[in-house]
C-alpha cells in the first residue's frame, strides 16, 4: 500500500513539471515593393558574375544621382536622359558631389511585375546591356518609384553608373608646386648668371675683380646645374604619375547612354 502511495505520488509530483519550450516570436514584416533597389542591384550584378566582370558596389552618392532623376522624370512628365532644361547624369553627379572619371545611366518605364523583369528588359536591348555589363563602371547606384506617368500608374527605375576619380592613381599636386618653385628658382640662377657673364666680359676691369665676378658665376653655375638635375628627376616622377593616371582613363571606356 505504502508502495503504490508512493508512487502515486512520484507520478503526481511529475504530472506538476512541464516542459517548457521556447516560443517563438511572431512578427509582422511588411513586404517589399516589387520593385526594389536591393533586388535590382543583385540581378544586376548576377549578369555581370556570369561573363566574369567584376562586382558593382553601391554607392551613396550615386544612390542620390538616381533618386533625383526618377523624381524629376515624374514630376516633370518626361523620360530621356536629358532633362527639359538639359540636365544630364554628370550634371546630377557633380551637384551631388560625385567626382567621376565616367558616368553612364539606364532608364526604365512600365508595368514591371519584378525587380528581375526590369534588368531581363535592360539586358534585351544592347545600350542597356552595354551599360550593365561594362567594365568601366565599378559603381552604381539604383532608385525604383512608382507614380503617376502620363496619366498612368507605372514603375519608373534608374541606373546611375560611374567609375570614381579616386580609382585611378592621382597625380601628385605637392610635385607640381615642388616644380613651379623650381622653375623659378632655375630663372633666378640663370638671370644671376648672365648677369655674372656680362660682368665678366666688361671692358676696364682689372684682374682682380674678373677672378671674382669669375667665381662668383662658377657659383651660380653650379648651383643652376644641381638645380637642374633635380628639377629632370622631379619631371620624370611626375610623368610617370600623369602617364599612370591617363593610362586609367584610356581603359575606362567613355560613357554611355541608353535610354
Amino acid at each position: 500500500m505504502k508502495k503504490s502511495i508512493r508512487q502515486s505520488i512520484v507520478c503526481f509530483l511529475i504530472l506538476l513539471f512541464p516542459i517548457f519550450l521556447p516560443v517563438a516570436h511572431i512578427y509582422a514584416v511588411e513586404p517589399l515593393p516589387i520593385l526594389n533597389a536591393g533586388s535590382i542591384l543583385a540581378y544586376t550584378n548576377a549578369q555581370r558574375y556570369k561573363e566574369g566582370i567584376p562586382l558593382l558596389a553601391s554607392n551613396v552618392q550615386l544612390s542620390e544621382v538616381a533618386r533625383r532623376k526618377m523624381i524629376d522624370l515624374f514630376a516633370r512628365q518626361y523620360f530621356a536622359h536629358e532633362s527639359p532644361t538639359g540636365d544630364s547624369v554628370s550634371d546630377l553627379a557633380h551637384d551631388a558631389g560625385y567626382e567621376y572619371i565616367v558616368v553612364g545611366e539606364n532608364l526604365a518605364l512600365g508595368d514591371f511585375g519584378s525587380s528581375k523583369a526590369v534588368v531581363d528588359a535592360w539586358m534585351n536591348s544592347p545600350g542597356h546591356k552595354k551599360n550593365i555589363l561594362s567594365k568601366s563602371y565599378s559603381e552604381i547606384g539604383i532608385a525604383v518609384g512608382r507614380s503617376t506617368y502620363k496619366g498612368r500608374n507605372t514603375w519608373i527605375a534608374v541606373q546611375s553608373f560611374g567609375f570614381p576619380k579616386s580609382g585611378c592613381p592621382s597625380v601628385d599636386p605637392v610635385l607640381k608646386k615642388s616644380i613651379d618653385s623650381l622653375k623659378k628658382r632655375l630663372d633666378i640662377y640663370s638671370d644671376i648668371a648672365l648677369m655674372r657673364k656680362e660682368q665678366i666680359e666688361r671692358a676696364g676691369t682689372t684682374l682682380e675683380e674678373k677672378k671674382m665676378r669669375v667665381d662668383s658665376y662658377n657659383v651660380v653655375a653650379r648651383l643652376y646645374n644641381e638645380a637642374v638635375e633635380e628639377y629632370r628627376k622631379l619631371i620624370t616622377e611626375y610623368n610617370e604619375e600623369v602617364g599612370e593616371f591617363n593610362q586609367c582613363l584610356t581603359t575606362t571606356v567613355g560613357s554611355s547612354k541608353s535610354t
